[in-house]
């Protein structure tokens, strides 16, 4: 503690309250970037033999409710699934050199056949798919015989779960959502439409 004569303290507090009236109350300002999860972090092995489904459907309930989180796809990987499903918040990010790969098996896919997509969201908000890798329907896993005219597709509705030509896996599904991003990402092979 200083020896200052009374007038210089005065001052001195004086100074220091005015450059707090200048500053303002100090706040800290909470992090609003997004949490990152790693689908290999959860298990993932990317090798494009074993299912990832778990992994994948594990690093997304990570993210805790109310915030925003990627789920990373490191590249390099082949990551192959049934249906995933994204919940509020949540954006995949499949980075360039990485492949999220559909499974061919009906039982990839949940029971409705509504529901059979590789992606899907149902009544979320701040979802979506980025990164600069690729999502594959494996398509062609599907045809029994290629024809000039017209490819012949696997259908499932022999086994009556689904009625007519509707009886394969979309792509990825947005049902229901608000604010949804897809950007930077190839969706390639959907075994029906998108």
């Amino acid at each position: 503690m200083t020896n200052l004569p009374p007038p210089l303290i005065l001052l001195q507090s004086a100074i220091t309250f005015f450059l707090l009236l200048l500053v303002g109350p100090i706040q800290s300002r909470p992090d609003t970037s997004p949490r990152t999860f790693s689908v290999t972090d959860f298990g993932a092995s990317g090798d494009g033999l074993r299912y990832d489904t778990a992994a994948i459907q594990s690093a997304i309930d990570a993210c805790p409710g109310g915030q925003r989180c990627r789920v990373v796809f490191p590249p390099g990987g082949t990551y192959l699934t049934g249906t995933v499903r994204l919940k509020s918040g949540v954006v995949l990010e499949v980075r360039e050199g990485a492949t999220v790969l559909g499974g061919a098996r009906m039982e990839d896919y949940p029971r409705e056949q509504w529901r059979w997509y590789v992606v899907v969201a149902e009544n979320a908000s701040d979802v979506g798919i980025t990164g600069g890798g690729a999502i594959d329907g494996q398509g062609r896993a599907f045809v029994e015989r290629f024809d000039e005219r017209k490819n012949v597709m696997v259908s499932w509705n022999r086994t009556g779960a689904c009625y007519g030509d509707e009886c394969r896996p979309r792509l990825v599904g947005f049902l229901g959502c608000r604010n949804v991003v897809v950007s930077n990402v190839t969706l390639t092979q959907p075994a029906y439409w998108w």
